[in-house]
């Protein structure tokens, strides 16, 4: 599933708008009685500063230990799949077709 999806399993994050995309919506799910949550809980939950989650949320680089200690805050964490990428062999075959 895309970062455009309802459910949180298997989210497939590409880049740095992904995760911005991810953990605004997040954010705005978890806040207190289903309201929003600010970037300022956010950020004192997971020890970053509220312009680092203004960072993230412009799809800006930050770390990796930045990103991760921010998805957990909303139970979340990161794995790696393997991405298929078309070797050149399928590519040049695509495009003797086209």
């Amino acid at each position: 599933m895309n970062i455009d999806g309802a459910s949180n399993e298997n989210l497939l994050l590409k880049n740095q708008l992904d995760l911005a995309a991810l953990v605004r919506r997040q954010r705005l799910q978890a806040g207190p009685k289903g309201g929003k949550m600010t970037a300022q809980m956010l950020a004192e939950q997971a020890g970053v500063s509220r312009d680092t989650i203004f960072r993230i949320e412009r799809g800006e680089d930050v770390s990796f230990s930045t990103a991760m200690a921010v998805l957990r805050v909303f139970g979340l964490g990161l794995s790696a799949a393997p991405v298929h990428w078309p070797t050149l062999n399928t590519a040049q075959q695509y495009f003797k077709t086209v």
